[in-house]
């Protein structure tokens, strides 16, 4: 058997009960808005000025142990030591964005800036040689 569905609404064609428009619900969902596929949420003016401020000291002690690396071995060695600190603060403040670790990354960023000729070795790799 087949289930025979109700009648539509219309209106009747007497002069009984009048009738009455059916009411229409339409719900719409709220679509997800598209992605930027460019993430900029690292960037937080406030949070990187406060580390700043508080790496400051730490990265002239940074710095004059760098100084004395430089001269004990050479500048070579010096950048291998402040690599190799800038390196594992950079992982550390990729797997977890905590004040410490982004405190960890501008004390190694100033304490290379401060001690070693920066633009030259950028100038140097860039170039792909010594002058």
């Amino acid at each position: 058997m087949t289930d025979i569905p109700d009648p539509p609404n219309y209106p009747p064609y007497s002069s009984g009960p009048t009738w009455t428009e059916p009411e229409v619900h339409i719900h719409f969902t709220a679509e997800e808005p598209q992605e930027s596929r460019w993430d900029f949420s690292w960037v937080q003016p406030g949070k990187n000025l406060g580390a700043i401020a508080c790496a400051w000291v730490p990265a002239n002690i940074w710095a004059a142990t760098l100084n004395d690396v430089e001269r004990e071995q050479s500048a070579s060695g010096a950048w291998v030591v402040g690599g190799a600190l800038l390196g594992v603060a950079v992982i550390r403040f990729v797997q977890h964005r905590g004040f410490f670790n982004r405190f960890l990354v501008w004390t190694s960023v100033l304490g290379l800036v401060l001690a070693l000729a920066v633009f030259t070795v950028v100038v140097d790799v860039m170039t792909g040689g010594g002058r």
